[in-house]
């Protein structure tokens, strides 16, 4: 089964009404005084960027979609749960910021686009990426969406951008070192089961022509020396290697910029050059910030609940509502 890894904006611009669920009790079971004021819709209306069509669906269907669109659905119950925490809370934080924006169709409340939101999978889609594992796993899949629901992931009582990824480098990666704002909740956290993921150290290799290419792009000004040897210097990287920030001539980047810039599995990386190719040696798979899924699942084999995951990853001044 392929481990499917997103991409995720942390400052990306949603957004959709939130009911309050004052003065009743819901189907968590929690009384309202125990309850956030600020909780998951029970249905919303998502855009399929592959159709272009709106579709309503219930909080649980659009939990499921997710979760299959974004973690392998044979990991562990728990760690199912986490992700299905994070799913919610993430979305309702990203979907914040667009409603009145052109983002998105009118009429539409959410996304299943990666660049705005988080991905989706279709019941269609489930079934044609999994087979007979969908049949096998969805029960685990159905209860962490339902979990997810009623367990959203709040700091001072604002839900968080509850990022993720699928394999750190070992500790997780401060928020600040790929989008350039620290965020308390997004520091670096102990996550050494994931140096023993089977594809954990890559190598990635790019034409001196290809290097150059993707930084005129992403700056049309830049002016690299005629030396492509002296292209990266003055790397300046934390003890799991995540990259801090880098010269490329005269210009600063963060590690972040380059993760960015050239595709690459991390942020937690070194570059060499040789006879006109550029050697980008990565740890980890994708940007390393927040709940690492490939730890979750450790923990979770380990005995770890849900909660205690979140808490690991997120840290303990956080509340799961």
């Amino acid at each position: 089964m392929k481990d499917i890894i997103i991409i995720l904006i942390l400052f990306a611009a949603v957004i959709f009404t939130v009911p309050l669920l004052l003065g009743k009790t819901g189907e968590s079971g929690l009384p309202a005084e125990e309850r956030a004021a600020v909780v998951f819709p029970d249905k919303l209306n998502l855009y399929l960027t592959g159709t272009n069509e709106i579709v309503t669906v219930t909080a649980e269907e659009y939990l499921t979609g997710c979760l299959c669109a974004q973690i392998p659905i044979n990991y562990e119950p728990e760690a199912l749960k986490a992700q299905a925490c994070v799913s919610a809370t993430y979305a309702l934080k990203v979907a914040k910021n667009l409603r009145g924006s052109d983002k998105l169709p009118p009429g539409a409340d959410i996304s299943d686009a990666s660049t705005i939101c988080q991905p989706y999978f279709t019941e269609e889609k489930r079934r044609e990426e999994y087979g007979a594992d969908y049949d096998k796993y969805i029960g685990n899949i159905e209860a962490a969406a339902r979990y997810g629901k009623y367990h959203i992931i709040t700091y001072e009582n604002e839900p968080i951008y509850a990022v993720y990824h699928s394999v750190s480098a070992g500790r997780t990666c401060p928020s600040e070192y790929i989008w350039g704002t620290a965020l308390d909740y997004l520091r670096s956290a102990d996550s050494r089961y994931d140096t023993d993921y089977i594809n954990f150290e890559c190598v990635n290799e790019l034409r001196e022509e290809d290097v150059r290419a993707a930084l005129v792009h992403y700056d049309p000004d830049i002016e690299t020396p005629a030396d492509c040897a002296r292209w990266f210097t003055d790397m300046n990287a934390n003890e799991e290697g995540y990259v801090i920030t880098v010269n490329i001539g005269k210009n600063v980047f963060s590690g972040g910029d380059i993760w960015r810039i050239f595709g690459l599995r991390s942020p937690a990386f070194t570059v060499s050059y040789l006879d006109g190719i550029f050697t980008f040696t990565t740890k980890g798979y994708g940007h390393g910030a927040g709940l690492s899924q490939y730890g979750a699942n450790a923990m979770a084999l380990s005995g770890s609940t849900a909660e205690q995951i979140l808490h690991h990853y997120y840290g303990a001044d956080v509340e799961i509502t």
